[in-house]
């Protein structure tokens, strides 16, 4: 890193007017977090009938899931809406036309002190993200199992059918990348990058405004208590450019110019290494055996091993599946049984141990057998 310093350096001393006109990020707006007052968040899961589409109560935050794209060829996202739902344990039941809240008290105590920025930029493709700078100070001590959401949501979100939904949630990402420690401060930025934007819908160029954001932290102290709940806030309208920002205007000062380089560098290369690193686990019911599920693991760039096997209910594995340790890069194919077949569909979780990374857990999910006898369909967290 000390090379790419010295390079950088280097190039703008001898080339200032070049190097002004090649700047790798363009901030086109940002905003200061702040902790919200919202007494509560609720999450709100719609039936696709959209016969019950509850609005949130004064001074509450709400996230409106939509999980039935599948189903109704909408062109609005529903891979983080069946994500969190199985996260939370949450069933949706297709013909149901009620809508599936839950609610989350707003601490009244803070257990944990956010700071930071909220970013909108863009690379040298111009094409717009997100960006959120933050420092994360945990007050006390809190569980492993403590993790950071970033959302966005459109504030009116319409569909190709003329569907409409308020507060509909575009992106999800969740971050673990922080010290658990009490007063011991982790400083990172989480992106929404602009291809997992473009995927879900949204278009910061055309449509600047439209958009809220939530910063939500859920966990627990760290007393043996594992449930799992809101812990800190903020929530806001996503900033938007009220006027063009020249290049001469963002990047004046040559020594900023250059240590923002060095950070968008390491960032990139931060981004790159974790997703390299995350194991990738696939599963797809046996075509011999009916109450086994062949679950394929690939190692990513590090080692990584197995701690945990849970099955929801009424799923219960036959036996112990196995604990497994695999190193860089390698591949294996276990087969893991149930005692008895059900008709719903079956939801499992493995929780493993990525080397320099901690805890993580994959969440697979297979359509029931007796729908699909070998169709592969999984859900993993990002």
């Amino acid at each position: 890193m000390r090379w790419l310093f010295v390079a950088t350096l280097a190039a703008l001393l001898f080339l200032p007017g070049s190097a002004a006109n090649e700047e790798p990020w363009a901030i086109h707006a940002e905003e200061e977090v702040k902790s919200s007052s919202a007494v509560e968040l609720r999450e709100v899961y719609v039936p696709n009938s959209l016969e019950d589409t509850p609005l949130p109560p004064q001074n509450h935050v709400q996230w409106t899931w939509w999980s039935w794209s599948s189903e109704t060829g909408s062109s609005w996202p529903d891979d983080d809406a069946l994500y969190r739902a199985s996260n939370r344990n949450i069933s949706l039941n297709t013909s149901s036309d009620e809508a599936t809240t839950e609610s989350h008290q707003h601490p009244s105590l803070s257990l944990v002190e956010v700071v930071g920025q909220v970013k909108v930029v863009s690379a040298e493709d111009r094409a717009r993200m997100v960006a959120f700078d933050l420092e994360l100070t945990p007050l006390q001590n809190l569980s492993n199992h403590t993790i950071l959401y970033v959302v966005l949501t459109e504030d009116l979100a319409y569909d190709q059918h003329q569907r409409q939904l308020e507060h509909l949630v575009r992106e999800m990402r969740p971050e673990v990348g922080f010290s658990v420690k009490a007063n011991n401060t982790t400083s990172f930025v989480s992106m929404l990058p602009a291809d997992h934007l473009e995927a879900a819908g949204v278009d910061l160029t055309t449509q600047p405004t439209g958009w809220s954001y939530t910063i939500a932290v859920f966990g627990s102290e760290d007393d043996g208590n594992t449930e799992s709940r809101l812990l800190w806030m903020a929530h806001g309208e996503l900033p938007s450019p009220s006027q063009q920002i020249s290049a001469n205007q963002a990047w004046t000062p040559l020594l900023l110019t250059a240590i923002t380089a060095v950070i968008a560098v390491s960032l990139i290369s931060a981004i790159r290494q974790r997703q390299d690193a995350i194991p990738r686990l696939r599963a797809m019911w046996s075509t011999d055996e009916r109450d086994t599920v062949r679950v394929h693991l690939h190692a990513g760039s590090l080692p990584f091993r197995i701690t945990t096997w849970t099955a929801m209910p009424p799923w219960q594995f036959k036996g112990r599946p196995p604990r497994l340790q695999l190193k860089a890069g390698d591949r294996t194919e276990i087969h893991v049984e149930f005692k008895d077949l059900c008709h719903e569909d079956c939801h499992f979780e493995v929780a493993i141990e990525i080397e320099d990374f901690g805890a993580w857990k994959q969440h697979l999910w297979l359509r029931g057998p007796s729908v699909v006898s070998s169709e592969e369909f999984t859900k993993e967290e990002e």
